[in-house]
């Protein structure tokens, strides 16, 4: 898929539970091999995707200057168990759609326990 067509891009996302399913499949395969696997570019940079691709056992992120900074702190924050019960349940799910929704609401979740702690 052209991700610069004009009509085809915009059908295209990286949190699709099929995309998903296809880099948990890769980081398998690579590890039973004792490779690592590493994902660049903007699904690295995507603060809701880290999680997930923590989660599925992704052994690096590649992400642009701008971005180190604070996904090196997401990173810090986040329990290795906790991201790898989000994969599972989000590879379970039948949509993008479906998977930005549950994200989402665990921003919100994570926001509303922060500043409940904070009071």
């Amino acid at each position: 898929m052209d991700r610069g067509h004009p009509k085809l891009a915009p059908l295209a996302d990286a949190l699709h539970p099929a995309v998903l399913k296809l880099i948990s499949l890769t980081v398998e395969g690579a590890h039973a091999h004792g490779k690592w696997v590493g994902v660049c570019g903007g699904l690295a940079a995507e603060p809701v995707a880290v999680p997930v691709l923590l989660g599925m056992g992704v052994d690096e992120l590649s992400v642009p200057v701008p971005a180190i900074a604070a996904v090196k702190a997401l990173v810090r924050r986040l329990a290795l168990r906790d991201c790898q019960a989000l994969a599972r349940e989000l590879l379970g799910l039948a949509t993008a759609g479906e998977v930005r929704a549950r994200l989402a609401r665990l921003g919100s979740e994570a926001g509303a326990t922060a500043a409940a702690a904070r009071r």
